[in-house]
C-alpha cells in the first residue's frame, strides 16, 4: 500500500528560498510541489521521505533562479492491484468525497 519511489529531479528554487539551509529549502520545496498530488505510474505523494544527493546550483541564462539536480525519495500511497480499502464518507460537496 506505500511504497518507496526514488526520483531524480531538476530543481528550480526561488530566490526567496535561499537564506535557509539548503537541504530544508529543497524539501520545502519538493514539499509544495508534490506533497498530496498524484505521480503519474508511482501514486499520491504523502510525503519527501528523504534526499539523497543535491548537485548544480547552476542559473541557466534568462533565469532568475538558481536549478539543482535533486535525487530524493517520496513515501507513495498505491493500493495493489485487487486490495480492498475500507472507509466511511463523512461528506461532500462539489469538490469531491471526504
Amino acid at each position: 500500500m506505500f511504497v518507496l519511489s526514488q526520483i531524480e529531479h531538476n530543481l528550480p528554487m526561488p530566490p526567496h528560498l535561499l537564506n535557509r539551509p539548503l537541504v530544508d529549502a529543497i524539501k520545502a520545496e519538493l514539499e509544495r510541489l508534490l506533497l498530496d498530488k498524484v505521480v503519474a505510474n508511482l501514486g499520491l505523494c504523502v510525503s519527501v521521505y528523504d534526499i539523497l544527493s543535491v548537485e548544480g546550483g547552476f542559473i541557466f541564462p534568462g533565469e532568475g533562479c538558481s536549478t539543482y539536480k535533486v535525487s530524493f525519495r517520496l513515501l507513495m500511497f498505491r493500493p495493489f492491484i485487487g486490495e480492498v480499502l475500507v472507509g466511511k464518507i463523512s461528506g461532500y460537496d462539489e469538490k469531491g468525497l471526504q
